[in-house]
């Protein structure tokens, strides 16, 4: 048994919504803490000294950025003199904590598409493609496949080039190795090509209805309306109404397109409950942290123009900590299997 695809697309996107909703620095980076507990216990293997490599550069380097520009702030640090060109100016601890937060949210979401990609093999997420969109299911499948038996290959050849004594030091000594790269790639591109056409698959040329196009044509067009409204503050709502309509517009067209696809599958993931027990932890999370409960702490932070120290809700730090439900449902999940 195991925890089911759409549950961890629900957490991950519960997650983004979480790290995304506020640029108070402590938040984040409790968010970011928590996230690391459950990249650490989903990873088959974890290197220590790579994560904090990663994470110290990316702070310093997000850092420095905004440092040097954004020039606000009332706590100045230091001064570089006007001699040194480019850099002069003031340098801020607000612009310096602005650009560590910026730093925190960077490393925090890179941290939840890592769990995506250790959680999810490739093939439950091409199966999310939707149906309508069948011949992009199908190129994305094949260009999967191919990238690993490339890689083969070509260690493949660069061993048995340096059998034969080739030395890789310039640009020109990598040709060997390109060169019956291209060949192999050609050849299971043909084998592929001879396999699908055997098994009877061949492209549709079908066009699509008038009525279809002509919902096409009204979808996108109340969307870009929409959202060039929207930007008016005084018929912001009206153009709201537009965006939504025109987006539900496309949604339907993509279920009633992927009706027409039909679907084999050799296995069904089954939903058990460790899997609307993750579901329903995220979304109780993102709820709590976002609704306006009486008393509640905002979300909004800013430490321009002068620092201040970032205020901590009892009701958003439980929400918080609901992110470590898959911690303890994937032991236990591993505990059943065993």
């Amino acid at each position: 048994m195991k925890i089911h695809t759409w549950a961890w697309l629900t957490w991950i996107i519960c997650g983004l919504v979480l790290i995304s909703a506020t640029r108070n620095p402590l938040y984040i980076f409790l968010i970011d803490v928590l996230i690391l507990i459950i990249q650490i216990q989903t990873a088959q293997t974890w290197n220590p000294r790579f994560t904090f490599r990663f994470i110290t550069s990316i702070l310093v380097l997000s850092t420095i950025f905004n440092v040097f520009l954004s020039r606000f702030g009332e706590t100045i640090m230091f001064t570089i003199p006007k001699q040194i060109p480019l850099i002069n100016g003031i340098i801020t601890a607000e612009a310096a904590l602005y650009g560590l937060t910026n730093g925190l949210v960077l490393i925090g979401m890179f941290s939840i598409f890592t769990i995506l990609n250790q959680v999810l093999p490739v093939r439950a997420l091409v199966g999310l493609i939707p149906q309508a969109y069948q011949p992009i299911a199908v190129v994305t499948t094949i260009a999967i496949t191919f990238i690993p038996s490339t890689q083969r290959q070509f260690q493949a050849i660069k061993e048995a080039q340096a059998i034969r004594g080739q030395q890789l030091k310039g640009i020109k000594d990598w040709l060997p190795l390109f060169i019956p790269l291209l060949i192999g790639g050609l050849e299971r591109a043909m084998q592929i090509a001879e396999a699908m056409t055997a098994r009877g698959f061949i492209s549709q040329t079908t066009k699509p209805s008038p009525k279809k196009r002509l919902l096409l044509i009204l979808g996108l067009s109340l969307v870009i309306l929409g959202w060039l409204i929207q930007l008016n503050p005084p018929y912001q709502q009206l153009g709201w109404i537009l965006l939504s309509g025109g987006g539900l517009i496309l949604l339907l067209l993509i279920i009633f397109n992927g009706e027409y696809k039909k679907r084999t599958r050799y296995s069904q993931e089954s939903w058990h409950w460790f899997s609307s027990l993750i579901t329903l932890s995220g979304l109780i999370s993102v709820f709590l942290f976002l609704a306006p409960f009486p008393g509640q702490i905002s979300l909004i932070y800013s430490p321009y123009p002068q620092l201040s120290f970032p205020k901590l809700g009892i009701v958003q730090l439980f929400a918080l900590f609901l992110i470590l439900t898959p911690l303890f449902l994937q032991t236990k999940v591993q505990n059943v299997k065993n």
